[in-house]
């Protein structure tokens, strides 16, 4: 497409990461993802030497990624992945330069940040992933969000994305704003008032008018579409094309248990990628029938990975 550009998003899943890629995975403190599932392997605490190298190879697979011809990088660090651990009270407990208070809890981020600039230059634009909250109690507030996203801006990165949740409060799945568009629009205005750094919006972003409203207010710079092209992969042509809307499915009713009502979302749209993946067309139904080959394809993929020899 002309005019188009290309950012690898980089990531590390922390404590998150899934058998086999991990036998036991790594976070900022040994405490347990309190999620069934995740919650069944302790975590290894990272020690500072380890964290230094991890910020290193993130730095690498920056350089890496513009070696191989993408436009810009985007660190990760939000939905409870591990530079998301860093931030949160919750999974970081540690006593170090790395932990015990709000500075220490956004230091990685913030060297991460510095690292990959380094590797690949002041021409090559960096984003942020970041969580406006994580919607857990205990988790990484509104307000230490809000302070991160300043001290990213004063670290020179080209375009932070705001998301929220983690796998124990699935914000970004829309289980905590049911009937609402532009899940995390309050945070981004919050953070305009602060910082004029490039913003982008990411969730619950349906209509042409929200998002209209939305850039031409200022509110942001960009909006983010994602679970709809798994339905539809050609909405944001179609959006730009000045097209109706794309209806969308509604998908299995909410049983008001959080992580498994984002499971559930996660299965459901996992299953539409891999259907295109392999060059098939997607459903453009989430039945009881898709929903049960969704969920009968990711646990399979999942318990084969559990019974993996540790």
């Amino acid at each position: 497409m002309p005019g188009a550009v290309v950012w690898m998003q980089i990531n590390h899943p922390g404590r998150v990461a899934t058998v086999p890629f991990t036998r036991r995975p790594v976070a900022p403190s040994a405490s347990r993802e309190p999620v069934p599932g995740y919650n069944l392997r302790k975590p290894r605490e990272l020690t500072a030497t380890r964290i230094e190298t991890l910020i290193r190879s993130y730095a690498r697979t920056a350089e890496l990624a513009v070696a191989a011809g993408f436009d810009g990088v985007q660190i990760h660090a939000a939905h409870g992945y591990l530079l998301s651990q860093f931030l949160s009270p919750l999974a970081n407990t540690r006593d170090d330069r790395y932990g015990r208070d709000a500075v220490g809890r956004r230091r990685a981020l913030l060297d991460t940040v510095t690292a990959v600039r380094a590797a690949v230059g002041p021409r090559t634009p960096i984003s942020v992933k970041l969580n406006s909250a994580d919607f857990q109690h205990g988790g990484l507030t509104e307000a230490e969000s809000l302070d991160v996203a300043t001290a990213l801006a004063d670290a020179g990165i080209d375009l932070l994305e705001i998301t929220g949740g983690n796998y124990a409060g699935p914000a970004m799945e829309g289980v905590h704003h049911t009937g609402r568009e532009a899940y995390f629009a309050d945070y981004a205005t919050k953070v305009r008032e602060l910082t004029q750094v490039p913003l982008m919006l990411t969730g619950g972003l349906r209509t042409r008018d929200t998002m209209e409203h939305l850039v031409r207010g200022g509110a942001v710079d960009l909006v983010g579409i994602a679970r709809p092209m798994a339905f539809v992969p050609d909405y944001p042509a179609r959006i730009l094309a000045g097209e109706p809307e794309p209806l969308l499915p509604q998908g299995p009713r909410p049983i008001g248990y959080r992580p498994l009502d984002g499971y559930l979302q996660l299965a459901i749209h996992n299953a539409q990628f891999h259907r295109v993946a392999a060059g098939r067309t997607p459903h453009t139904h989430a039945g009881i029938g898709t929903v049960l080959r969704a969920l009968t394809t990711m646990s399979a993929a999942m318990t084969s990975q559990a019974v993996l020899p540790r």
